[in-house]
């Protein structure tokens, strides 16, 4: 074997060292963007519980009777529906893994089943209208009886049965 040779395996190796690298550079920081962006979801998610009334998180008994529509219920539930929005985004973007996904959706899926939720909904909806995808989520989630919640992955919604990416 040539001196020459060795240089070119040697310059071969360095070549695919330095490819591999790369590979291993590329997929530890998508591990990091996804772990920034779930630190700051949930830092909005608890900037919401706090700035937030118990009434909006917490489902009361059937029959009692529903809060005042008022600017920090309002301003609570277009902040709640952003976060859901762009999580969900996120996700049919794969930006975000499954996972993480399924513990924003089933968070939601208790909060777009209220009564309170469902009275505000239709005032709120036209500022989701630019996210059709999303106001397709709400709406089949509404369609959905509350019984069959469990704890796994819910029934598909319809939009996402037609070509859309399921969110569990």
């Amino acid at each position: 074997m040539h001196i020459g040779h060795i240089f070119q395996y040697a310059a071969l190796l360095s070549f695919l060292m330095g490819g591999l690298g790369v590979v291993v550079a590329v997929l530890i920081h998508r591990e990091q963007v996804k772990t920034q962006i779930f630190l700051a979801m949930s830092a909005r998610y608890d900037e919401l519980l706090k700035n937030s009334s118990a009434e909006f998180w917490l489902s009361g008994p059937p029959g009692r009777e529903l809060p005042e529509r008022t600017d920090d219920l309002i301003i609570s539930m277009l902040r709640f529906c952003t976060l859901v929005s762009l999580t969900y985004l996120l996700f049919l973007e794969h930006s975000i893994p499954k996972r993480m996904w399924e513990l924003m959706l089933r968070s939601a899926e208790r909060r777009f089943r209220s009564p309170l939720f469902m009275r505000e909904w239709e005032y709120l909806r036209t500022e989701f209208e630019a996210f059709p995808e999303f106001v397709t989520l709400v709406t089949s989630v509404h369609r959905r009886s509350p019984h069959t919640e469990h704890l796994g992955p819910g029934p598909v919604p319809s939009a996402q049965k037609e070509g859309h990416q399921s969110p569990c």
